[in-house]
């Protein structure tokens, strides 16, 4: 039996209330530290000799008070002292536009449209005007003279699951960086595409071991993230871009090329898809430079692939509505999007700086312009410990399993723009850096 619940026994009252009633006192006292986790409700149930709706009651009654939080398929915790705020937690977990201001135009666009483009369905694979708008947003990120002709999409999700199904079929191989986009890997696992990662260094992909993997195992595609890579936010070397080009070409593998973060390096060498235009799929969004609300995505495909590219499209979503591809398209033909790009590169770098001054240089190996931050952790922590810990502390992070394609990984990501403003950010910093300064709070000893 734990050393608090020893206490249980000398207090008056229903069982779920005297239990309820140790745990805040323990809690007081200092037995129960922060963060610190409660027993399992079965095995306390079968420690005190209770029904397992006893501990239940006992456990929602530390909560109701505040003692304690309960993480869904995780435990149940005692409240950290450091929480960030006393309401729901900073969710850094989720990549979101940092608030530059993009409310404002989204709201005038938003006010001047007209109400008939709320009555209609956008025109099959988009509006002309809404592609050529596509092309010059996407020239913000370095993709320019773009000879396919661009799918309108709604959002890089619909996006990506249109040339995963055009690109492949179930039982596909598809290779990808050991560590990526969490959506690509439910959506490859959900189809029924096999996946395998690819070896790479603080650099990115390794060019070589791209050659290698497609003489040994013929893979159909590669999904990859060549700039401000997510989560780890590394940029491809432009050596490395034409070596692998040049081997999706002469291995015949299709190249799914993710360029939603491409705006955020302006020095980036330039796409994969213009060293192998046939062979890829190039896909950006708005979501992650201007307003994921909007949904609206673009997609440019090889040639060969186009038609069925954009049935798919229409039988997955039918892109994003008639209005917000008006507003997209307005926002980029007025200058809107390119200025509050601009403002967004410069936020997110003040961000960056605010976190290397926070953590200790070690956790931060590298410089980043991407909206995200890869952190490693102390050997005293396991990512998905901390992102438990931290979680109880106030602040949602995302663990390194999160983006596996099979190796594990002692890291975290934070989505630096999620947060709503730099002095929200800086108190989350603080609190995750003690925590791993402090290191994990070990269990109540049994006696």
């Amino acid at each position: 039996m734990t050393i608090w619940t020893s206490a249980i026994k000398e207090k008056s009252g229903p069982a779920y209330k005297r239990i309820a009633d140790t745990i805040h006192d323990a809690i007081t006292s200092g037995t129960l530290a922060p963060g610190a986790r409660l027993p399992a409700h079965r095995d306390l149930s079968y420690q005190l000799d209770v029904s397992i709706g006893t501990i239940t009651r006992a456990y929602d009654l530390a909560a109701r008070r505040g003692d304690v939080t309960a993480l869904v398929g995780r435990g149940t915790y005692v409240k950290s002292t450091n929480n960030l705020t006393t309401g729901a937690p900073l969710n850094l977990r989720i990549n979101l536009p940092a608030n530059v201001g993009q409310g404002v135009d989204i709201a005038a666009a938003l006010a001047g449209s007209s109400a008939a483009s709320f009555l209609s369905y956008i025109p099959f694979g988009g509006a002309e005007q809404d592609k050529a708008a596509g092309c010059a947003y996407l020239a913000l990120g370095g993709l320019n003279d773009l000879a396919s002709d661009l799918i309108v999409t709604a959002g890089g999700q619909h996006a990506l699951t249109t040339a995963l199904m055009a690109a492949t079929k179930p039982g596909d191989l598809i290779l990808c960086e050991p560590f990526t986009f969490g959506g690509f890997l439910d959506l490859a696992r959900l189809s029924d595409r096999r996946i395998m990662a690819i070896p790479a260094d603080a650099r990115g992909i390794r060019a070589e071991a791209f050659e290698k993997l497609c003489k040994q195992h013929r893979p159909t595609a590669a999904f990859l993230m060549p700039t401000a890579q997510n989560p780890t936010g590394t940029t491809l070397p432009l050596k490395r871009r034409k070596a692998i080009a040049k081997s999706a070409i002469n291995h015949n593998v299709l190249l799914i090329e993710d360029g939603l973060y491409d705006p955020f390096v302006s020095d980036a060498p330039p796409p994969l898809i213009t060293f192998a235009p046939d062979q890829t799929f190039y896909i950006g969004s708005l979501s992650k430079t201007l307003a994921p609300g909007l949904r609206v995505g673009y997609l440019a495909c090889p040639p060969a692939f186009r038609e069925t590219a954009n049935d798919l499209q229409h039988l997955l979503g039918m892109g994003p509505p008639m209005a917000m591809a008006n507003i997209a398209t307005g926002l980029i033909e007025n200058g809107a999007v390119a200025r509050l790009v601009e403002k967004q590169v410069k936020e997110i770098a003040q961000r960056h700086a605010l976190a290397r001054k926070i953590f200790a240089p070690a956790r931060i190996p590298q410089q980043s312009a991407a909206p995200h931050l890869w952190l490693a952790l102390p050997d005293t922590w396991t990512a998905d410990a901390f992102a438990m810990a931290a979680e109880t502390a106030g602040v949602i992070i995302s663990p390194a399993g999160d983006f596996s394609a099979g190796p594990a990984s002692n890291h975290i990501r934070l989505a630096l723009g999620a947060a709503p403003d730099s002095k929200t950010l800086e108190k989350s910093l603080t609190i995750l850096a003690n925590l791993m300064d402090k290191g994990p709070v070990r269990a109540s000893r049994s006696v």
